[in-house]
């Protein structure tokens, strides 16, 4: 039996590229969660869709235990990439009785104008297998006409505050 066929089908099996759809994110709906359990080298695409212009923030957590020599659930080279944005990367880890919990965390947000975009989440899971989960939010923004709605209102309110004091 040949061993470059064989290493690369194992490779292609631990290697893993998903695509998954969150949904659209709108004011009645502007909140997703979404998850996943990976092994090996994994690149996973979420796509969702605004209906507004829009703020949208992610944020991702993976969470490690390591027991002695021992690690569990951890994910190297941990990215993420949202509409091209990289997520920024920042965790801790807490140590008790020879046990340590680390957790990453990526997060970071953008301003978009509506339709389809993708959420990228990258990594390597360390040992057997690793999982993520995450939040994407999406806060419209407010358009051009609501700030001249808002000034028109004040104007007008000062002229009948100016008035009332005059008579």
């Amino acid at each position: 039996m040949k061993l470059k066929p064989l290493v690369a089908a194992a490779a292609l099996a631990l290697s893993s590229v998903s695509s998954f759809a969150v949904g659209s994110l709108d004011p009645i709906s502007p909140s997703a969660s979404f998850s996943n359990t990976v092994t090996g080298s994994f690149s996973d695409t979420w796509t969702f869709n605004l209906g507004t212009a829009s703020i949208v923030a992610a944020s991702i957590t993976n969470v490690a235990i390591t027991f002695g020599s021992s690690t569990f659930g951890e994910i190297a080279n941990f990215s993420a990439l949202l509409n091209g944005v990289p997520l920024l990367l920042g965790g801790s880890s807490q140590s008790s009785n020879g046990v340590t919990v680390a957790t990453q965390i990526l997060a970071g947000s953008t301003t978009l104008p509506a339709g389809f975009y993708q959420l990228k989440v990258s990594g390597t899971a360390v040992g057997a297998t690793a999982s993520y989960g995450g939040n994407i939010v999406a806060t419209p923004v407010p358009e051009p006409e609501t700030y001249a709605m808002l000034l028109a209102g004040l104007g007008v309110v000062g002229f009948l505050a100016r008035r009332r004091q005059n008579v």
